[in-house]
């Protein structure tokens, strides 16, 4: 319940503050990009659209970056689980000799 007021309360203020600062979500900039390969002039694009497309970036560098931690850390879990493995037989041999 207590998330849901939160989440409640976030969605309102954040309409709040789109609608109070709505020219600068609607305010248009030219961009200009020249590369040798290709060149792009003159789009106008809408300082919304330029931040959900920054936003989505990072998000998906943010991803991939966790995704590779993850997985790297994964790879070590599994090889310390062979060792553990390898050591609890060896001790096991060692115990029935004796």
């Amino acid at each position: 319940m207590l998330k849901t007021l939160l989440i409640i309360f976030l969605f309102i203020f954040a309409i709040v503050f789109i609608f109070q600062n709505q020219q600068i979500f609607l305010h248009t900039f030219s961009v200009n990009y020249d590369m040798r390969v290709f060149e792009v002039s003159s789009i106008e694009i809408n300082n919304s659209i330029l931040m959900i497309s920054a936003f989505v970036l990072g998000s998906l560098i943010s991803l991939i970056l966790i995704g590779a931690s993850l997985f790297k850390k994964s790879l070590k879990n599994t090889e310390l689980k062979k060792k553990i493995i390898a050591l609890e037989t060896t001790d096991s041999r060692k115990v029935k000799e004796q």
